[in-house]
Order: C-alpha cells, then sequence, then structure tokens
C-alpha cells in the first residue's frame, strides 16, 4: 500500500518541536546525560552523540556503542556500551519530563511517554536505536541505521516505518500500533527501513 496522507493527519513543524525541545532543555537543566553543554547533539541535523565523555557520529561507526537514544525534546543524544546504561538514563530523562509536564506550543506532547525501538538483527540483537521524539519523519541514515532494522518494538504512540527518506514510498504493512512488536520482520522488509515516525 502506497503512502497516502488522509485529511486527518497532521504534519507538524520542525519549529513547534524545537521550542518544546528549548523549553524541556530549559526546565530540565538540573542536568541531561548531554555531553556537550552547548546543545550540539540536539542540533538539528546533527548526528553527534555523546559517549562516554567524548562524542561520536552516529552517521558513521557507532564503534564501542551498541544501544543510544534519540530524545532531542530532553535535549539528548548519547549512546552506550550496553542496553542497561541506556535503560538507567532513559529512566532519569523521563521522570523529569513527565515532572517538567513539557508541552509544545499546540498543547501535545513533544514526545511521546516511551518510545519506539528500533534492532539492527532478528528477535532484538544486535545495535539498538530509540527514539522518543513526535511529529516528524527521522531518516535513519543519520543515526547509522538505514536500510539495517531487523525487528522493532513500538512503545505508547503509533509509528510508521517507511521505506525510503521523509516517509516516501511503501509503508511498513505490519502492526506499528502501541505496544506492537515484530522480532521478525514481513517477507522482503528485512533491512528495507530508512525513516520513521512517532504520531
Amino acid at each position: 500500500m502506497r503512502n497516502v496522507r488522509g485529511p486527518g493527519s497532521r504534519t507538524r513543524t520542525w519549529t513547534a518541536a524545537a521550542a518544546a525541545a528549548a523549553a524541556l532543555t530549559a526546565t530540565l537543566a538540573t542536568g541531561t546525560a548531554q555531553a556537550d553543554p552547548a546543545g550540539l547533539p540536539s542540533a538539528p541535523g546533527s548526528t553527534i552523540a555523546a559517549f562516554e565523555g567524548g562524542t561520536l557520529d552516529m552517521a558513521g561507526d557507532w564503534g564501542a556503542a551498541k544501544a543510544c537514544l534519540v530524545w532531542r525534546a530532553a535535549g539528548t543524544v548519547e549512546c552506550f556500551r550496553t542496553p542497561g546504561e541506556l535503560r538507567a538514563v532513559e529512566a532519569k530523562l523521563a521522570a523529569r519530563a513527565a515532572s517538567a509536564g513539557a508541552r509544545s506550543g499546540s498543547g501535545a506532547l513533544a514526545a511521546c511517554s516511551s518510545p519506539l525501538e528500533l534492532f539492527e538483527h532478528g528477535w532484538y540483537g544486535g545495535r539498538r536505536l530509540v527514539f522518543y521524539d513526535r511529529g516528524y519523519w527521522q531518516n535513519l541514515g543519520g543515526w547509522g541505521f538505514n536500510d539495517q532494522m531487523s525487528s522493532y518494538k513500538v512503545g505508547a504512540c503509533y509509528s510508521h516505518l517507511a521505506e525510503h527518506n521523509d516517509g516516501v514510498g511503501y509503508w511498513y504493512p505490519g502492526n506499528t500500533a502501541p505496544w506492537a512488536q515484530e522480532g521478525a520482520l514481513r517477507s522482503g522488509w528485512n533491512d528495507r527501513v530508512s525513516s520513521i515516525k512517532l504520531d
């Protein structure tokens, strides 16, 4: 089925998401996992992530990193050696975001309460890439994950997985409703997804 936007679909601009991110970052100024105080990992288009006191460009080789968190609304793009390290930081950020009650100017939450998780291998193995931000397409090439996803877990928000950048082309026909997960993608879809979006 081709990507068709119906009359009820909404597109949120990056400006609204950036405003929400700035508001949340100010609220969370007591500290996040972000290594760059200037906000470089959160800059639009940036693929730089904090990693063990330094930075890495996720568009290239992740090196020793095995799990990466992309949560621009919380001012954080960070990678970790283990999923356990990611979950610890994720829990702290989620608690701060919940207490801040950060919302965009339109009143819609800028981030989902739980993430979309992409996995490099089937049955949730290999590298892990975690997304929280809602309302716009994110191209996986910038995160070193273009055509490399073999399984996924959806959080609390409806998600879309598209075969090309910016949501173009076919959308993955499997279940991507809240809390859905697939350890093995449908025929023809392994290592085919290039962009994702959380509604």
